[in-house]
């Protein structure tokens, strides 16, 4: 299928405009959507534009502009109104921040191309070229979208970015129709969006962070240093590595440090920091160590247990076998380390134990070939 190519996008930088072209977006069945941002060393994204796509063109939404954004907040959450994008993982976040909302429903082309056997990770160029056999450029993605006035280059590449979302979608649900598979999407465009609320809350950078092997003294370290570090990061508007690198605070934890010396060997940590920060990291471990038993995070399993090695093997082929049986990566349908704790439990227990991650879709495709295996009755 080829399509002509679309009309020169239109820049919205006047409050009127946009309340005129959001009434009109509300009657739409579905809006194409993206952003464009600077997050290079801030926390919270610097945003640009919000391109928009609907039945007639493509819109740019001057964010720096822009002074009421009331009318694009109720088109995004317009429960009548499908939002289509692609791999809008950090858009979402973006949204929250901009607008103070999800936009709901949603419908991630990626996702959709991966559930109809197109590859898995698939991005905007390749799927356009692929449904449409038009070759997009990479053109100027890593460009400064905060300067005004943006330049020709810029204002073809983002309307671009949402000419071809919405004649996407349709291909797309059409061929999740065909294939059975619209529940699935549904499911799988849910899930990013209860991932992308997890992304928000504070405590998502301990979570990331909290490893197998940790005891729950060091864990309640982590959690403290990962709590102080995100407080500090969103007040001064940095990056959390700004503050201290990832690896710095798991190494911290695990050597549960009780003065200065101690702070020496810990990882990425120079003497500026450790002058910086060094009294409040040491405060905040003797808390950790003070805490009563009954307050420290619980521990995690080990997913790589050499017991296990044997029946993850056998889960991974089983995996693979349905998974090439459904058209879809194998690390879509059960990803590695999912696979491995999900073995190790089972194998502890001795039935099959299912992962949270595992449910929906995924569970109904996967629990009569385990249940038909002798993986577990082998071991």
């Amino acid at each position: 299928m080829t399509l002509p190519p679309p009309p020169a996008p239109e820049v919205v930088d006047r409050d009127d405009r946009l309340a005129g072209l959001a009434e009109r977006w509300l009657r739409e069945p579905a809006v194409g959507l993206d952003t464009e941002f600077v997050r290079e060393r801030t926390f919270f994204a610097r945003l640009g534009l919000i391109q928009v796509a609907d039945s007639q063109g493509c819109y740019l939404v001057d964010m720096v502009s822009i002074r009421d954004r009331a009318p694009l907040a109720a088109v995004v959450q317009a429960p009548e109104v499908t939002k289509v994008f692609h791999s809008p993982s950090e858009d979402l976040e973006i949204f929250h921040n901009a607008l103070g909302c999800a936009p709901v429903p949603l419908f991630d082309c990626q996702v959709a191309a991966t559930l109809c056997g197109l590859g898995g990770s698939l991005g905007y160029v390749h799927l356009v070229s692929r449904l449409f056999d038009v070759e997009l450029g990479k053109g100027v993605q890593r460009s400064n979208w905060l300067r005004r006035p943006l330049s020709d280059e810029q204002v073809r590449y983002a309307g671009l970015d949402v000419a071809y979302l919405l004649p996407a979608h349709e291909r797309l649900q059409a061929r999740l129709r065909d294939l059975a598979r619209t529940a699935w999407a549904e499911e799988e465009c849910g899930r990013l969006l209860k991932n992308a609320e997890a992304r928000l809350d504070p405590a998502w950078s301990y979570n990331r962070l909290r490893r197998p092997g940790m005891s729950r003294r060091q864990l309640a370290a982590l959690q403290a240093v990962c709590d102080w570090r995100e407080a500090r990061a969103r007040r001064r508007d940095v990056p959390r590595g700004f503050v201290l690198k990832d690896e710095t605070l798991v190494d911290l934890a695990r050597r549960l440090p009780r003065k200065s010396e101690d702070l020496a060997p810990v990882k990425s940590l120079g003497p500026r920091q450790a002058r910086r920060y060094g009294p409040k990291l040491l405060e905040l471990v003797r808390s950790a160590r003070s805490l009563p038993e009954d307050r420290l995070p619980e521990r995690l399993e080990r997913s790589g247990r050499r017991s296990s090695s044997g029946l993850s093997e056998g889960l991974r082929k089983l995996v693979a076998g349905v998974a090439a049986d459904l058209d879809v990566p194998a690390e879509f349908l059960v990803p590695r380390r999912t696979l491995e704790a999900w073995a190790a439990r089972s194998l502890e227990r001795g039935t099959w134990t299912w992962p949270p991650e595992i449910e929906g879709w995924r569970r109904s495709v996967l629990q009569p070939e385990v249940e038909r295996s002798a993986l577990l009755k082998s071991r």
